[in-house]
C-alpha cells in the first residue's frame, strides 16, 4: 500500500482578519538567543497589523520561554516599586477598587501590588510555574492556569481587566479581546499595554529593536490597529498613553547597544553609544510626549 502523501497543515492566518497573506517587511532573531532562526515581521494584508511568522502552535512557542522568563521571588517591596506605573495608571483612569482580572498575569506581581482592601484580584497564566507561584500569595481558586479563552469566567463579572505587556503574546488577540468584553461588566474598565510598533525605535531599528521581542511577541501593534480592534470587539477609547518611564528608556538603551556597542562592532561604534547614553532619556521623553514613544497603553470601557 502506498504511503499517504505528506501535506503541511493550512495556515491559522491573521487571529485579527484571518487573512493568511502578508508582506515581509524585515526580520529578526531572538535576543534570548534560544536558537539562531531568523523570523519574519510581515504587515498582514488584510488589516494592516504586524504579525511574526512562522506561524507555531502553542507548544512549539513554549521553547522560546526560558524557566526563569517571570523572574524569581521578589520582596514585597520590590514588587510594589516595580508596580508603581502600572498601579498609577489605574488611578489615573479613576479605578480605585473592585473585582479586577490580570490576563498573563505571570507570577502575580501586579495583584500583589494592588491594596486588598479595595480590590479583588484574579488571574490568568498559561505558564504552570508562574501560576503556582501567583496563587500562593492570591490565594486558591483565583488563578487560572491556561488562556482567557479556556478559564471559562461568568459572564459580565469582572470590574476591570488587564492585559499588562500579554495581548502580543497570544495567538488569537481577536478572541481574547472578545472573551474580555463577555466578562467584563458594561461600563467596566479594559487595560491593554503593548510595545507600539508605529514609535520611533521600532521605526529606527526594525528587527534589532529590543521590544520586538520575537518569537515570543507574536502580533505588534501600532495605535491605529489595536484602536480598530478594539471598537470591534465592543470597546471605547478613554484614555491612551505613550510613556513608560519602566520600558521606553531601557529598550532605546538596549536596542542601540545592540546596534553600536556589542561584537564586532568597532570602537568608533561603542564610543558613539557611551556619547548616547546621557541623552536616552530626555530624548524618550520628547518622543514619547509627540506620541511615538515605545509602549503604548490603552484604558477603554466596555459599551
Amino acid at each position: 500500500m502506498n504511503a499517504l502523501p505528506q501535506t503541511k497543515p493550512a495556515p491559522r492566518g491573521c487571529g485579527i482578519c484571518g487573512a493568511t497573506s502578508a508582506r515581509e517587511l524585515y526580520t529578526a532573531r531572538d535576543r534570548l538567543r534560544n536558537s539562531d532562526d531568523l523570523f519574519i515581521i510581515a504587515r498582514c494584508d488584510g488589516c494592516g497589523v504586524l504579525r511574526t511568522l512562522p506561524e507555531m502552535s502553542d507548544d512549539k512557542l513554549a521553547f522560546f520561554y526560558p524557566a526563569d522568563y517571570w523572574g524569581g521571588e521578589p520582596t514585597l517591596d520590590w514588587i510594589r516599586k516595580s508596580q508603581v506605573e502600572k498601579t498609577n495608571f489605574l488611578a489615573a483612569c479613576g479605578l480605585s477598587g473592585g473585582r479586577l482580572l490580570d490576563v498573563g498575569c505571570g507570577a502575580g506581581f501586579f495583584l500583589r501590588a494592588l491594596d486588598p482592601e479595595t480590590w479583588d484580584p484574579f488571574g490568568v497564566e498559561v505558564g504552570k510555574a508562574a501560576a503556582a507561584a501567583a496563587e500562593r500569595i492570591i490565594g486558591s481558586l483565583r488563578i487560572f492556569t491556561g488562556t482567557l479563552i479556556d478559564s471559562a469566567c461568568e459572564d459580565e463579572y469582572f470590574d476591570v481587566v488587564t492585559f499588562w505587556s500579554a495581548l502580543e503574546h497570544t495567538t488569537e488577540p481577536r478572541d481574547n479581546l472578545i472573551e474580555a468584553r463577555r466578562i467584563l461588566k458594561r461600563g467596566g474598565t479594559l487595560i491593554v499595554q503593548v510595545p507600539n510598533a508605529d514609535s520611533y525605535q521600532a521605526r529606527w531599528f526594525g528587527g534589532d529593536w529590543f521590544a520586538l521581542d520575537a518569537p515570543r511577541h507574536r502580533y505588534h501593534f501600532s495605535v491605529a490597529t489595536l484602536t480598530r480592534l478594539l471598537g470591534e470587539t465592543g470597546f471605547q477609547i478613554d484614555r491612551t498613553s505613550f510613556h513608560s518611564k519602566a520600558h521606553n528608556a531601557h529598550a532605546l538603551r538596549q536596542s542601540l547597544k545592540s546596534k553600536l556597542y556589542l561584537p564586532p562592532k568597532g570602537a568608533l561604534g561603542r564610543a558613539a553609544f557611551l556619547a548616547c547614553i546621557p541623552l536616552i532619556k530626555p530624548f524618550d521623553f520628547l518622543m514619547s510626549a509627540i506620541g511615538r514613544g515605545a509602549t503604548l497603553t490603552i484604558a477603554a470601557r466596555a459599551v
